[in-house]
């Protein structure tokens, strides 16, 4: 699964991203890769490799729209995250929120 992460400037982001592919081997998922990327890269991003989800940073929100016009044109669905989430004690429920949305399309 590849997973794209809209944020800021990376920073957070990064340590977010890093411990989901922790989780992800905890739920034996081997192939989970996620990249975090700021809100004005994301396009670029989207044409170098084929992506499975979209995730937004709650501290990006106000970018929601113009990045759902990027992401319904490569066919990826846009997963914004709740605050609660952005944290290392939400990252279970948050893998599990991407691992249900990829069930789902």
């Amino acid at each position: 699964m590849n997973v794209l992460l809209a944020c800021g400037g990376g920073m957070s982001s990064s340590i977010l991203a890093e411990n989901l592919v922790l989780e992800a081997k905890k739920n034996g998922v081997a192939d989970f890769y996620i990249e975090a990327t700021g809100t004005e890269e994301v396009g670029l991003k989207m044409q170098q490799k084929a992506w499975d989800v979209l995730l937004l940073a709650p501290q990006v929100s106000f970018r929601k729209a113009h990045l759902q016009k990027e992401a319904d044109q490569y066919g990826i669905p846009l997963l914004p995250i709740e605050g609660i989430l952005y944290t290392p004690m939400g990252i279970p429920e948050l893998y599990q929120l991407i691992m249900q949305n990829e069930k789902n399309n």
